[in-house]
C-alpha cells in the first residue's frame, strides 16, 4: 500500500485475521523526539480513507495537540477517570502540550473512517500498562479510550 505524501506502508498480521499495515518512513513530530508510528488496520476487501491519513500525518502536530487537549479537558472534567484525585490534577490545570505526561504517540487508522491516537506510555496512572488513547472520527477528537478496558 501506498498513500502519497505519507509513503508506502507494509502489511503485517494484525488481530482477528486482519491485515496490519505500517508506514516504512519516520514520520516526525517536533512534539516530540521519537518517530510517530503509523498504522492501518483493516479485514478482507475493506479500505482506509487515504486522503484522511495523509491530512493527519501532513499536519501531525496540529493533530496531536488536539488530542493532548481533549486527554488535558479530560483530565480536568474527572481526574478519578486517570487515576488521580483533585488536589493531584491541579497541576495539571494549565495546559503545555510539551510537557503533559504522555509519550510514544501511534495513529491507528481503521475502515470505518475513526482512528486512534494512542499514547503508548505516560506518566498518568490510566497509562499502565497499555497507554491511553483518543478516539477520532475523521478530524474531530470525540472520546477518551481507557486501554485498561481492552486487554
Amino acid at each position: 500500500m501506498f498513500i502519497a505524501e505519507v509513503g508506502a506502508f507494509v502489511a503485517g498480521p494484525g488481530p482477528d485475521g486482519q491485515t496490519l499495515w505500517s508506514v516504512q518512513g519516520p514520520v516526525v513530530s517536533a512534539l516530540y523526539s521519537g518517530p510517530v508510528e503509523v498504522n492501518i488496520l483493516l479485514g478482507e476487501r475493506e479500505s482506509v480513507d487515504a486522503e484522511l491519513v495523509a491530512e493527519v500525518v501532513r499536519d501531525i502536530d496540529g493533530y496531536l495537540t488536539a488530542g493532548l487537549q481533549f486527554l488535558h479537558a479530560a483530565l480536568l472534567e474527572d481526574p478519578a477517570v486517570f487515576g488521580l484525585d483533585a488536589v493531584a490534577a491541579e497541576r495539571f490545570r494549565e495546559f503545555d502540550a510539551s510537557t503533559f505526561p504522555v509519550d510514544l504517540p501511534q495513529l491507528n487508522f481503521y475502515a470505518d473512517g475513526e482512528w486512534l491516537l494512542r499514547f503508548a506510555e505516560g506518566a498518568l496512572p490510566i497509562c499502565e500498562p497499555y497507554g491511553v488513547g483518543v478516539t477520532f472520527e475523521a478530524t474531530e477528537p470525540v472520546r477518551l479510550e481507557d486501554l485498561r478496558t481492552y486487554c
